[in-house]
């Protein structure tokens, strides 16, 4: 979205426009949440302290100045995980770490959760049978034999169903992104976000 659009769309949160509300808030809440992970490495309060940004940005809509609402967005997430680990004793060392860090590696962070939140949205486009059969294999790292046993199914159809999944994803993903999607895979705190539905 441009600054013109981000601003427009400020706007018209100012004036109390709900779909406006609803609009930024379905297009900036999978990435801010995937943004506040990197920070508190715990899935479920990066959605709560995404959450309150909305909350809050509501509430004091009238009251702020914002000349681009995805930086104000991320900067508020960024303070409030920041806020949120200030109270984790055992967290302070990595705190004065983190806060130390150039912006640049703070652009890296937003970058992998836009990549996150689009291979995730990759993953949910998969056929059922497909998807399930990926996250059995990459999440829970069951052997085919395994899943073939879990799912009442054939290995054949395990590897046939791998097959048109990887397929999938890879063209909907840059060689890069497939690059990223399999080092997402190799790592254990990035289960969670991915679930069968």
């Amino acid at each position: 979205m441009t600054q013109e659009k981000e601003h427009i769309l400020f706007k018209e949160i100012k004036i109390c426009n709900e779909e406006a509300f609803n609009k930024a808030f379905d297009l900036y809440y999978s990435c801010l949440c995937f943004f506040a992970d990197k920070v508190l490495h715990d899935f479920d309060l990066s959605r709560s302290v995404v959450q309150q940004v909305f909350v809050d940005l509501w509430i004091k809509r009238d009251r702020l100045q914002i000349v681009s609402l995805q930086s104000y967005l991320y900067q508020s997430v960024r303070n409030a995980s920041l806020d949120v680990l200030k109270h984790k004793k055992a967290e302070l060392k990595y705190l004065s770490t983190l806060e130390k860090e150039e912006s640049s590696q703070v652009n890296d962070f937003i970058e992998e959760a836009e990549l996150a939140d689009r291979i995730n949205k990759a993953i949910q486009n998969l056929p059922e049978k497909c998807r399930e059969i990926l996250l059995l294999c990459r999440f829970e790292e069951l052997k085919y034999a395994e899943i073939a046993a879990r799912l009442n199914i054939s290995v054949k159809t395990v590897e046939m169903q791998m097959g048109i999944a990887l397929k999938k994803l890879r063209k909907e993903l840059s060689d890069y992104q497939m690059i990223q999607l399999l080092v997402l895979f190799s790592r254990k705190k990035l289960q969670h976000p991915y679930r069968v539905n």
